[in-house]
């Protein structure tokens, strides 16, 4: 967004509809790297970012009907997995998972803590100028 650029300015509406044929697309089951393709993004990472911008301005509904279509997919991949064998079935199998529970908002937010050298706390240090040192003075204060 430009700065100062009204919300009703022609670029910001074309691209709010840029927005929803993607999210339209997606719904329909196409990749990203499609997504990309016919709406002219230069890579399937901008389909995507246009896809989750479309998903913050839709009634929740949709965006719920969003999750089911892809919990649905992934069942599908599940069902398919099964024909594989041996640790590539449960290296599917992990993946289905992990991409299910962030579709559903199960896995708890991953906490990061900064420390330093073998885990002790980071020292951080302010400097403040230093106050003018006040020299012994061979004068009698009077």
């Amino acid at each position: 967004m430009c700065p100062g650029e009204s919300k009703s300015s022609p670029r910001r509406i074309r691209a709010a509809e840029r927005h929803r044929q993607a999210l339209a697309l997606r719904l329909n089951g196409e990749s990203f790297a499609r997504i990309a393709t016919l709406l002219g993004y230069k890579d399937s990472s901008g389909a995507y970012l246009a896809v989750e911008a479309a998903l913050k301005r839709v009634p929740a509904a949709e965006a719920a009907s969003y999750r089911k279509l892809n919990i649905e997919r992934l069942n599908e991949m599940r069902l398919e997995a099964r024909v594989l064998e041996g640790s590539k079935r449960i290296e599917y199998e992990i993946k289905i998972q992990e991409r299910e529970a962030r579709y559903l908002g199960l896995d708890a937010p991953s906490r990061t803590e900064v420390t330093g050298k073998d885990g002790e706390p980071l020292l951080t240090f302010t400097l403040i100028p230093r106050p003018p040192r006040i020299e012994d003075s061979t004068e009698e204060i009077k």
